[in-house]
């Protein structure tokens, strides 16, 4: 009897077995109860798992994101999600090393890369949002566990991933448009920074769910924040008569609907965009956004630190694919999620 075979009989996952067994953690008195009638039930000793343990010294992740304060916070969200799974794993010399990078600074990812695996590192979670550097960083070290997280990049590559599928998430994006936006008219696709692999796919399946509603004209905005992005859009405004909605592939979209209310132009364009940040929060509360889709910054690092604890030390198979749910925040539950309390654990 293993401890997946409890997990299993249990209806739970094995970081709760793993948290009852060593009394850490968030767990629910009711899944307590059920997980230790069954190890009971089974004979399941705490030193029989102990003894499975591969660990006889520390067990070090090496993590990999961009600048925690870029982005609106966006990182950060994801590093407090790695200390809580750390926290909790702690008894168990787990240790996390973090590097950050600069994605806009080219080489950047591929120097942190370097400096990271030239200490002890037993496996890593790295943010691929700079493809090139991501495979110059796997190729030096091959036989490292890794998990992308936040995005993947075009296969071939031996990392598991950890994210939301870009694509359905675009795709339900337009679905959300429609129900918030009946009217015919032009839907722009407002795109902020240099070419990504999620803002790509995101804007594909946007693009697709339109392409299905002959009353759904797309065109893409492409919107510069380091150049006069206002008058960009101040011109497709004066250029466009019946804009009806603005999708924004990713969490700039408070500044956007900000200027859309700004210049007069937010009561007859629905606007849509991702994350629940504070600057983001803060506009759905004013008015201005209508919906968003988080991705569960911090549940995503809360998973992949224990998905590589469960490979690394209890010689378990890595999910070679975590799709994070997509989780629609409209005005009416805004008050009920929270930009770092909102992370379901890994527990019933």
């Amino acid at each position: 009897m293993t401890i997946e075979d409890i997990a299993k009989l249990a209806g739970v996952s094995t970081g709760t077995v793993d948290r009852v067994l060593h009394n850490r953690g968030r767990v629910s008195p009711i899944t307590r109860e059920r997980v230790l009638a069954i190890l009971k039930e089974q004979n399941f000793k705490p030193n029989t798992f102990a003894r499975n343990l591969k660990l006889n010294k520390e067990f070090r992740i090496g993590v990999m994101l961009p600048l925690l304060h870029s982005e609106y916070g966006y990182w950060n969200l994801i590093y407090q999600g790695i200390i809580n799974a750390a926290k909790e794993l702690s008894d168990l010399a787990v240790k996390i090393d973090v590097y950050e990078f600069d994605r806009q600074k080219p080489g950047s990812c591929f120097e942190a890369g370097e400096r990271m695996l030239a200490k002890p590192t037993d496996a890593l979670i790295l943010a691929p949002v700079c493809p090139d550097d991501a495979n110059k960083i796997l190729t030096l070290r091959p036989d490292l566990d890794c998990i992308f997280i936040d995005t993947s990049i075009p296969e071939p590559h031996q990392a598991a991933t950890v994210a939301q599928s870009p694509y359905k998430a675009g795709y339900l994006a337009g679905r959300m448009m429609k129900l918030l936006s009946p009217e015919p008219g032009t839907y722009a696709v407002a795109l902020t920074h240099r070419s990504t692999y999620n803002s790509n796919e995101r804007s594909r399946g946007f693009k697709e769910f339109c392409a299905q509603h002959t009353d759904m004209r797309t065109e893409a905005l492409e919107l510069n924040f380091d150049n006069d992005w206002e008058k960009t859009l101040e011109h497709f405004y004066a250029t466009t008569s019946d804009i009806r909605g603005i999708f924004v592939v990713n969490n700039s979209v408070h500044r956007i609907a900000h200027h859309v209310d700004l210049i007069g132009h937010r009561p007859k364009t629905t606007i849509i965009g991702f994350d629940l940040i504070v600057q983001n929060r803060r506009e759905m509360e004013q008015g201005n956004i209508d919906c968003l889709i988080s991705q569960r910054p911090e549940f995503q690092g809360y998973s992949a630190v224990y998905q590589l604890y469960r490979k690394g030390a209890l010689n378990q198979t890595l999910e070679k694919e975590t799709e994070i749910p997509i989780d629609i925040i409209l005005p009416e539950n805004l008050s009920a999620t929270e930009s770092i309390e909102y992370i379901p654990r890994i527990h019933s």
